[in-house]
């Protein structure tokens, strides 16, 4: 294990020791082409990643590396009676000491007095206005830790991610904002031979709404918002039915937010799950680091999961970032020894 350690803070050390020489690299220009009411910008990320993994069930603590790139293309249009069109594409690859995901948006939209309609691989209604803990870093307790060990946290209730579909975002009212999604058809997992551990999910529909006021120096927030879709009868899973609702407070760089969801069986194979989860999060964000902390707790009919993490980051520059998270997992499950880790990361991310 010491060796494991003193392997991960030499690897931190030597990182930061090059912050100095990177500091003095020249900023690249930005990847932006403007014509009128014409506006198109090119950007993305490529980042390499170093976790440091302890967990009670696989013994050693060990080292462990990722890989991420992605690329991003937005472009607007503006035309002279006001009406915003657009499209934004963002491909990525996501590479894991267990796995290799292709990741992605992409959709076209249009904007005006009246909302913003989009089409195409999106997140839905609700994943879109809810409010959460503030996380910084890595994702902490609902990020890249679980690519090594442990489960994520929720934060937000589940939903098809970037399935195709249809979202309707309606303007602010007096603080007030809401919007609605439908998918036609969610998979995952499509290709294993047994349907029981496919997930096909068919006329998703995701709403949400928030509700945000400026109350003495602070800015103060509210959210809620519903999840349905039919499974497939081939799977033998429940139906997808889950709510959220979630809190926000901020003012200057302080950030305090929190959510609570309830899955209930959501997509399980036998009812009497009810899974459901807590979690809260504070952070202080600067234009050139930040740092936070954030916790969840979920239970179910048979598990009980706690997360805690703390991470953040630094901007050398423009084009050069440092990024860092520590989560701690407990997993207990009845009849079984509890499953306890605690996962280290650091990566290095330049972006354009």
């Amino acid at each position: 294990m010491f060796e494991h350690v003193r392997a991960g803070l030499g690897l931190g050390l030597a990182t930061l020791a090059a912050v100095p020489a990177a500091a003095g690299i020249p900023e690249l220009p930005e990847l932006r082409l403007q014509r009128g009411g014409l506006d198109i910008r090119l950007g993305g990320v490529v980042s390499g990643q170093t976790a440091l993994v302890e967990e009670s069930r696989t013994g050693p603590a060990r080292l462990a590396t990722g890989f991420d790139a992605s690329v991003r293309l937005n472009a607007e249009w503006v035309t002279a009676g006001g009406l915003l069109f657009g499209a934004y594409v963002d491909q990525g690859r996501i590479s894991r000491e267990t796995e290799v995901l292709q990741t992605g948006e992409a959709f076209a939209f249009v904007s005006s007095d009246f909302g913003r309609l989009e089409v195409g691989l999106q997140d839905g209604g609700n994943e879109q206005l809810a409010f959460r803990a503030p996380i910084l870093g890595l994702g902490q307790v609902r990020g890249d830790f679980s690519r090594y060990a442990g489960s994520q946290a929720l934060l937000v209730a589940p939903d098809t991610g970037d399935a195709f579909k249809i979202v309707y975002l309606s303007p602010p009212v007096a603080g007030f904002r809401a919007g609605v999604s439908w998918a036609p058809k969610f998979q995952r997992n499509q290709r294993d031979p047994d349907p029981r551990d496919r997930t096909i999910l068919t006329n998703a529909i995701e709403i949400g709404a928030n509700f945000q006021q400026p109350v003495g120096g602070w800015v103060l927030g509210v959210s809620s918002g519903y999840v349905t879709a039919q499974a497939a009868p081939e799977t033998g899973r429940q139906d997808l039915k889950a709510w959220n609702i979630g809190l926000d407070a901020r003012t200057g760089p302080l950030r305090i937010g929190g959510s609570y969801v309830d899955r209930g069986d959501s997509n399980r194979r036998t009812p009497g799950f009810n899974q459901r989860e807590i979690s809260a999060g504070v952070a202080w964000v600067m234009p050139r680091w930040g740092v936070s902390a954030s916790m969840a707790r979920t239970t179910a009919s048979t598990e009980r999961n706690r997360l805690f993490a703390v991470g953040g980051f630094y901007a050398i520059n423009r084009n050069i970032q440092l990024r860092a998270d520590i989560t701690r997992f407990v997993e207990r499950e009845t009849g079984r020894t509890p499953r306890r880790g605690v996962v280290g990361l650091m990566e290095l991310a330049f972006l354009f």
